[in-house]
C-alpha cells in the first residue's frame, strides 16, 4: 500500500540544481515526491499561502534574498513547515546556526546523494509531526492542571519546583519560589493548627514526600498576604518513584478547607453551648424514650433527686417519684406523644426545701428526617418561664441543624450496622431518601461490593472493625454504591459512639472523590505515555547513527580504498619518474590513508560495528582499549560473566551510557585510572565505573543544565533500570547503571 506523497516546496533560483534534486527525488520512489519550485523568495511566501506544503527544500543564495536572513524569513512565514536548508559548503558552525535559526536539517550541495535527500526529508516530516505530538500532550497536561479547582504543586528530588498549577498560585498567593526546602515553611507562611506556631520546616508535607513519606489529608493554616484572615488548608502528599522505586520527587495537592473548618468549629461550638446548657442551666431538664425510660438528664435533675446520671437512665417515673407523681408524669408525657406536640403543664415535685411547683413544657424530640424518637421536659420555676422558653428554643435549632449544617455526608449506625440517622447530604449522594435507610444495615445497602464488584465481606469493612474494636479510621480507595447500582469513590472516616466506656455505634463522614481519582489518573497516564514517546524518539535517533555509519562506511570507505589501489597501481607506473613527482604521490597517499583512517573513526564512533557483530562484552573491552589509548589513562576492566541475555534495545542502551561515562570521565574527573565492573546481579546487568579524580559535587549531580547526566539517567529509565552517580571529594566518582536482563521464555 503506496503512502501519502511529501509535498515539497523547492525554493532554487539555478537550473542545473533544480534538475539535479528533481531527479534525485524522482530516483526515490514513483510518486514519493511532489514538489513545486520557485525561483524566488516572495513567490515562495505567496506558494505558502496557496498550496498544502508538507516540507520546504531552501536555497540561502536568491535573488531576493541572501543568507541566514533568507531562512529566518522562510520560518517566519512556514507558520510550522519544516525546512530543510541547502548550503555550498560543509561548515558544522554553520549547519549549528542554521538549526539555532529554525531550520530541520540541512545539505550540502554536492554532497547530497538521492537518499539522503529522501531520508533527510522524511526525517524532518517525521520530526516536525513528533513534535507536534509532544506539544499536544504538554498541553493535554496543563489543560488537566489548569482545570482543578485543588492545588498541585510537584518538586523533583533536588526541591525545585517543576509543576505549579494556577489554584496553587490562587490558594499560596504567589508563585514558586526558589527555595531551599528548609524556607519552605516560613516563605509560604504555614503555621500548625494553632494559628501562631510556624509549621516545622521538616514536617511540611511536600518535604516529607521528598523523603519517601506519604501525608493523607494534614490540615495546616496559611496566612498569605493576600488573606489577612489566613487559610485553612488540606493537604495530601506522596512520594514520586521511576518504575524501579528510585524516588524522583513528590507531589502535593491540597484545597482551601477554610469554609468547611468554619462549619466544623460552629458544629463543636454548638455542641458545647448544648452541653453547657444542659449542665448549667438552674431548669431540670430530662429527655425520655417513646417508652418513658429517661435517656438523659441534666445537672439540675441528679441534684433535685439525689440521684446520678447513671442511676437514672433507663428507669422510668414509677422506678424514681411516688406513685401518685408517677402516674401524673405519665399521662402528661401521653398527652404530649398523642398530640404530637409541646404542650405546656403545671407540675408539682417535693425538694428538700418543700413542695416546689413548675411550670413544665413537654415536647417530642424528632430526628432531621422528622421522625419522634424521644419526649424532653424543661421544669422552671414560673419567674423563670422566659429562660425556660429559649432554652427550648435554642435546644430544638441546635439539635435541627446539627447535622444539615455541611456538604459532606454523614450517618450513625449502631453496633448491628443499622443506621441511626443520616443527613440530607448522604442521602443525595447516595440516591436515597433518608427515610429509606433509616434503620437498615448500611454495609449490605451501600458497602456491600468491592470496587470491581465482588463480595466485600463485612468482616473485612474497616467501619465493622471501628464498632469491634473502638479505633476510627480514614480510607480513600473504597467505593459505596448508590440506590441505582452506580458506584462511586469515596473517603470516608468513621469514628466510634462510646457511652459509659461501652461502644454503642459509630459515626461515618464520607466525601465523594471520584473527580480527585480521575484527575490522578490522568495525570499518571500523561506522565505514561510522555516517557513512551521520549523511548521513541531515542530509538529513531539510534536508527539514524546505524544507518548513517553504515553509509559513510560502505560507499565512503570503499570510494576511498579505491582511490588508494588506483594510487598503488600509479606508483609502481611511475618508479622511473622524477623523485619530485614521486614524493608527491607518496604524499597523496599517505592523505588518502588518513581519510580512511578518519572514515572509519567516524563510522566506528556513530555505531562500532564490534556492538552489532560481536555483542555488548566485546563492544565493552573495546571501547575500553579505544579510550586508554587515547586518553593515556590507566583502565582496569573485571567483566563476571561470559554473555549477555540483554535485549538489543538493552545492549545499546548500556553501551551508549558507558561512552558517555567515559566522555565525563576524561572532560571533567582529572583522573589518572578507571576501574570497570560489568556483573549480573539479582536478575539485573550492573556496570560500575569507579574514576581516582576530584569526584563530582552535589550541585553538578542536581544541575538541571548537566545534559549528560539527565542522558544517562533518561536511557537507563527508559528500560526499567537506573544509573546512580555518587562522589566523594578529591575521591573520585563512581557511576553504577543497572539494566533488567532479558529471561528465556520456558518452552
Amino acid at each position: 500500500m503506496n503512502s501519502k506523497p511529501i509535498h515539497v516546496l523547492l525554493i532554487e533560483d539555478h537550473p542545473g540544481n533544480v534538475r539535479l534534486l528533481r531527479e534525485l527525488l524522482d530516483n526515490t520512489g514513483t510518486g514519493a515526491f511532489v514538489v513545486a519550485q520557485v525561483d524566488r523568495l516572495a513567490a515562495g511566501m505567496e506558494h505558502l499561502d496557496a498550496r498544502a506544503i508538507d516540507v520546504i527544500l531552501l536555497d540561502l543564495s536568491l535573488p531576493d534574498s541572501q543568507g541566514t536572513e533568507t531562512l529566518i524569513k522562510t520560518h517566519a512565514a512556514a507558520h510550522g513547515i519544516p525546512i530543510v536548508v541547502m548550503t555550498e559548503v560543509d561548515d558544522e558552525e554553520l549547519g549549528l546556526r542554521l538549526l539555532q535559526a529554525g531550520a530541520q536539517d540541512y545539505l550540502v550541495k554536492g554532497q547530497t546523494t538521492a537518499s539522503l535527500l529522501a531520508r533527510t526529508l522524511k526525517y524532518a516530516v517525521g520530526r516536525k509531526r513528533l513534535e507536534e505530538e509532544l506539544r499536544e500532550q504538554t498541553r493535554f497536561l496543563q489543560s488537566v492542571l489548569n482545570s482543578m479547582a485543588d492545588g498541585v504543586v510537584m518538586a523533583d528530588d533536588t526541591g525545585t519546583f517543576r509543576v505549579w498549577n494556577p489554584a496553587a498560585e490562587r490558594i499560596l498567593g504567589s508563585g514558586p519560589a526558589g527555595r531551599k526546602i528548609g524556607q519552605w515553611s516560613e516563605h509560604y507562611a504555614l503555621f500548625l493548627p494553632d494559628k501562631v506556631s510556624p509549621y516545622p520546616p521538616e514536617q511540611v508535607p511536600l518535604a516529607k514526600a521528598l523523603r519517601g513519606e506519604s501525608v493523607t489529608n494534614a490540615r495546616l493554616f496559611l496566612r498569605p498576604s493576600a488573606h489577612t484572615d489566613g487559610l485553612w488548608l488540606d493537604v495530601s502528599a506522596r512520594p514520586m518513584r521511576d518504575e524501579s522505586g528510585q524516588l524522583k520527587g513528590g507531589v502535593v495537592v491540597f484545597r482551601d478547607i477554610t469554609a468547611t473548618k468554619r462549619t466544623d468549629e460552629a458544629l463543636m461550638d454548638s455542641e458545647d453551648r448544648f452541653r453547657a446548657i444542659m449542665d448549667n442551666s438552674p431548669a431540670l431538664i430530662f429527655i425520655k424514650d417513646l417508652e418513658g425510660r429517661y435517656l438523659q438528664v441534666n445537672r439540675q435533675f441528679e441534684t433535685l433527686t439525689h440521684l446520678s446520671q447513671q442511676d437514672l437512665i433507663g428507669k422510668t417515673d414509677d422506678q424514681i417519684f411516688p406513685a401518685d407523681q408517677a402516674q401524673t408524669y405519665r399521662e402528661n408525657d401521653r398527652q404530649v406523644l398523642d398530640a404530637n406536640a409541646p404542650i405546656w403543664f403545671e407540675e408539682s415535685a417535693l425538694h428538700d426545701d418543700g413542695l416546689h411547683t413548675s411550670i413544665v413544657v413537654k415536647f417530642p424530640l424528632r430526628n432531621a428526617q422528622g421522625h419522634r424518637y424521644a419526649l424532653c421536659g424543661i421544669a422552671t420555676d414560673i419567674t423563670d418561664r422566659k429562660q425556660a422558653e429559649e432554652t427550648r428554643q435554642r435546644l430544638t435549632k441546635d439539635k435541627l441543624l446539627l447535622l444539615e449544617s455541611t456538604g459532606d455526608g454523614i450517618y450513625g449506625i449502631d453496633t448491628a450496622g443499622r443506621c441511626t440517622f443520616i443527613n440530607s447530604a448522604a442521602a443525595r449522594m447516595l440516591g436515597y431518601l433518608s427515610d429509606e435507610l433509616l434503620g437498615q444495615d448500611m454495609h449490605e445497602c451501600i458497602h456491600h461490593l468491592y470496587p470491581d464488584g465482588t463480595a466485600y465481606p463485612r468482616e473485612c469493612c474497616h467501619i465493622h472493625d471501628t464498632l469491634n474494636s473502638g479505633t476510627g479510621c480514614k480510607i480513600d480507595h473504597e467505593v459505596y454504591w448508590r440506590k441505582d447500582g452506580t458506584a462511586f469513590v469515596v473517603e470516608y472516616s468513621s469514628f466510634p459512639v462510646i457511652e459509659q466506656g461501652q461502644i454503642t455505634g459509630a459515626v461515618v463522614v464520607f466525601v465523594d472523590i471520584t473527580e480527585r481519582k480521575r484527575a490522578e489518573q490522568q495525570l499518571t497516564l500523561s506522565h505514561d505515555q510522555l516517557r513512551n514517546l521520549s523511548a521513541r524518539l531515542e530509538l529513531v535517533r539510534e536508527e539514524e547513527r546505524i544507518r548513517i555509519a553504515r553509509e559513510i562506511h560502505d560507499e565512503l570507505g570503499q570510494e576511498l580504498t579505491g582511490m588508494k589501489l588506483e594510487l598503488s597501481s600509479l606508483s609502481d607506473q611511475m618508479q622511473a619518474a622524477d623523485p619530485t613527482q614521486r614524493k608527491k604521490l607518496q604524499s597523496v597517499s599517505l592523505l588518502v590513508d588518513t581519510a580512511i583512517q578518519s572514515v572509519q573513526r567516524i563510522a566506528t564512533e556513530l555505531r562500532p560495528v564490534v556492538l552489532d557483530q560481536l555483542g555488548l562484552i566485546p563492544a565493552i573491552e573495546w571501547q575500553t582499549h579505544e579510550f586508554q589509548t587515547r586518553t593515556g589513562i590507566q583502565c582496569t576492566l573485571d567483566i563476571y560473566l561470559r554473555s549477555v541475555a540483554l535485549s538489543h534495545a538493552g545492549s545499546n542502551t548500556m553501551f551508549r551510557v558507558f561512552q558517555e561515562i567515559l566522555t565525563n570521565v576524561a572532560r571533567h574527573s582529572q583522573a589518572t585510572a578507571v576501574a570497570i565492573t560489568l556483573q549480573e546481579q539479582t536478575g539485573n546487568l550492573v556496570l560500575e565505573v569507579r574514576d581516582n579524580g576530584r569526584g563530582v559535587t552535589e550541585s553538578e549531580l542536581s544541575d538541571p543544565h548537566s545534559l549528560g547526566l539527565v542522558g544517562m539517567r533518561e536511557r537507563a529509565l527508559l528500560l526499567g533500570g537506573e544509573t546512580i552517580l555518587a562522589g566523594i571529594p578529591n575521591g573520585g566518582t563512581t557511576v553504577t547503571v543497572r539494566i533488567p536482563l532479558s529471561r528465556p521464555q520456558s518452552a
